[in-house]
């Protein structure tokens, strides 16, 4: 069974939460906290395996109080969120603090649509059931804001990397602020990352990355010439699908695929990179739940692409990168750490104006 707290002010929501959990036969709930305070009274006796917090609460909020939870006894967390500027905002820095997840809330939340978050959050909790709390806890997945520019270099040899393409999902926030620190200011090579997120939260996510990154970051608009000097990040919602126009690379956004479990989906974009780009491009699966990126990577890798997944021992989430072990997608399989290395050192050494 899943020992799980749930923490929220409402006294509506924390019975809505409970009713939820109560009805999956491996979830318990053992405890209900109104306030950060008696959340931190209750964990030492409860010894919750998960815990959902709910970001917005008067007094300390759930960033100040996941904060303290992850200091003085870390605990895996699902963070509950609407969806507002403000606490889009909030639930980042949770992410970056050291929740696992997050769960979006409906606008007029009331039990009729209960139904609407039931599934995903009865999905993150036992995602998060399974996270290794030092692997949470690890500095390295915070990003060191300190790090010198340089500290790895291209060496001799090393493929040129004309794009670069990244798919990740639970844990990926704390992992691409790792990945775009070390990128340096003057960037010739493209970059574009699909993250998994609710609609309203990647522009956030964008901003939040483009404040400490060296290289600037934003999400994509569509018709987006994919070139170099910039991060793009996928926008919560739609698919991004990667054209050539006139001899150029054009990021382009639609629905389409519908029957997909993500949007944006790493699939689409890494099978359309692997039909755009083909053999220049790098391709690189991070932390993440289920398996959406895996026939992408391999997509790329059958075009001749180097691709990477990340390995076991530093993925929150060991989803996402088992899955493109699983089907032979990856090239290489390495930890966060080795993969920013491999990613430096083969975006260092690209040519100016290169073409795939």
């Amino acid at each position: 069974m899943i020992r799980v707290l749930v923490v929220d002010d409402s006294p509506f929501m924390r019975r809505a939460i409970t009713r939820i959990l109560s009805s999956a036969p491996d979830i318990e709930v053992v405890g209900a906290a109104g306030s950060g305070r008696q959340a931190l009274e209750l964990i030492p006796a409860l010894k919750p395996d998960v815990i959902t917090l709910d970001v917005v609460m008067p007094g300390e909020d759930g960033v100040t109080v996941l904060t303290k939870i992850m200091r003085v006894s870390p605990v895996p967390t699902i963070m509950l969120s609407s969806v507002t500027t403000e606490n889009a905002t909030h639930t980042l820095s949770a992410l970056e603090a050291g929740a696992v997840d997050f769960v979006s809330k409906p606008s007029g939340f009331t039990h009729m649509n209960m139904s609407r978050i039931s599934a995903e959050l009865l999905e993150k909790i036992r995602a998060a059931a399974s996270v290794d709390v030092a692997t949470l806890c690890a500095h390295d997945r915070r990003g060191n804001e300190n790090a010198p520019i340089g500290a790895v270099g291209a060496r001799e040899g090393d493929p040129v990397t004309d794009a670069l393409i990244v798919g990740c999902s639970t844990g990926g926030p704390a992992a691409l602020k790792a990945l775009l620190l070390a990128l340096p200011p003057h960037l010739d090579t493209p970059v574009l990352v699909i993250q998994h997120m609710p609609v309203g939260f990647t522009a956030a996510l964008a901003s939040r990355l483009d404040m400490c990154a060296r290289v600037p970051v934003r999400e994509v608009c569509d018709g987006d010439l994919f070139e170099g000097g910039r991060v793009l990040i996928g926008r919560a919602g739609m698919h991004v699908h990667m054209k050539r126009v006139n001899g150029k690379r054009v990021l382009k956004l639609d629905k389409r695929p519908t029957n997909t479990a993500h949007a944006p989906s790493v699939n689409v974009a890494m099978k359309s990179a692997a039909d755009v780009i083909g053999a220049s491009a790098m391709g690189v699966l991070l932390t993440g739940m289920g398996t959406d990126g895996a026939e992408g990577l391999r997509a790329m890798r059958d075009a001749g692409a180097y691709t990477v997944a990340e390995a076991e021992s530093s993925a929150v989430v060991w989803g996402m990168p088992r899955a493109a072990i699983e089907c032979g997608a990856a090239c290489e399989v390495a930890e966060l750490s080795e993969i920013i290395e491999m990613v430096v050192q083969r975006i260092v050494g690209r040519r100016s104006g290169a073409v795939g």
